[in-house]
């Protein structure tokens, strides 16, 4: 078995092991674990993109090819042959690298070209660099003789195919999060190893209090979940931990004033941020395995429309958001049905 076939075995294994488990399997492989992991992220953002196409509800049909029979027959197919809700069509190439830059060969590009032109169709990649999400037609890529690079962000129609915001959060945005590892005090029994249990949460603008989470039967769980992304992000910037007796406080903030993040991301973040069996948590891989045999999984995910509704509700407590729509910039007015923008929104920039 080669070591593909071997990665592909594993992936398909990984959902239903334990990490000892895995080791084990790793082993009986002739393979070792953390490699796998490594070359694993490939195939891992490939269903993060499958996720986002998912959850973005803007595809009819996703058909994916097997790429151990491409190999086989060396044919030059895509990742995916996707259909939108539009009726429109177009194969699609899936890629990410931890590089400065993707780039393809110019040889490779005009073979998968080639094999889309075949079925009278267009071809797209959707590339991840650093973990920044963008979507080019290969008439891009030809133009650009193969090589993307983040500074071509502001050409992705990655936006435009979704149908997607991204949210832009001012310095002075601020979460406070109370945990305890003592049973006796009372929590939202949210986990968060190694702090113990949520005791309370509470989101500031400029030291304005916009909301407060207390308890299991709080009205704003849901409103904290649908922000984990957010959250996330604040953690990367500016974090301090404290310790108070029983209590663990961690302060998070935006030490900049433009902070952009995608609605996609909102979309993903709290499935990063569940565990199921107990203890294992998500990824977007064993996300999906799960959703394969039990459909209520997908069901009780965030939709587009919590999202939403959550950033209306923050800009009516005056927190001031603004949001990014086809490369144009946008004040988030409380007022508005966010489904229904159109360019009469107030354009900042």
């Amino acid at each position: 078995m080669s070591d593909f076939n071997k990665i592909i075995a594993f992936q398909k294994m990984m959902p239903y092991l334990n990490k000892e488990q895995q080791e084990k399997l790793a082993d009986t492989l002739g393979m070792d674990l953390q490699e796998i992991e490594r070359r694993l992220v490939g195939k891992n953002k490939e269903d993060e993109f499958v996720l986002i196409l998912l959850f973005m509800e803007v595809c009819k049909n996703i058909t994916a090819f097997d790429e151990g029979v491409s190999q086989l027959l060396k044919t030059a197919t895509s990742d995916l042959l996707v259909e939108l809700q539009n009726g429109n069509k177009f194969m699609l190439e899936i890629k990410h690298t931890e590089k400065e830059k993707y780039s393809i060969s110019m040889g490779n590009l005009q073979k998968r070209m080639d094999y889309a032109k075949e079925y009278g169709l267009d071809l797209y990649f959707a590339i991840s660099i650093k973990g920044y999400w963008m979507l080019f037609s290969a008439e891009y890529l030809k133009d650009k003789r193969g090589k993307i690079e983040i500074s071509d962000l502001t050409k992705s129609k990655l936006d435009e195919m979704l149908g997607c915001f991204s949210y832009v959060f001012p310095k002075g945005v601020r979460i406070k999060s109370v945990y305890s590892t003592y049973e006796t005090v009372k929590t939202t029994e949210i986990q968060f190893s190694p702090y113990g249990k949520l005791v309370s949460y509470e989101l500031y603008y400029n030291d304005k209090k916009i909301f407060r989470l207390k308890g299991k039967n709080s009205p704003y769980i849901m409103c904290a979940m649908a922000l984990e992304a957010l959250q996330d992000r604040l953690s990367m910037d500016t974090q301090t931990i404290q310790q108070s007796g029983s209590y663990t406080i961690i302060n998070e903030s935006f030490s900049n004033d433009f902070n952009a993040i995608s609605e996609y991301k909102f979309l993903l973040a709290p499935i990063e941020h569940t565990v199921y069996d107990g203890e294992e948590k998500y990824t977007v891989h064993t996300y999906i395995e799960n959703a394969k045999v039990d459909e209520n999984v997908l069901q009780r995910r965030f939709h587009l429309t919590h999202i939403r509704n959550t950033m209306l509700y923050l800009a009516d407590k005056g927190l001031d958001i603004m949001y990014i729509k086809n490369n144009l910039i946008y004040k988030l007015d409380p007022t508005k049905n966010l489904c229904k923008f159109s360019n009469r929104d107030k354009k900042i920039l």
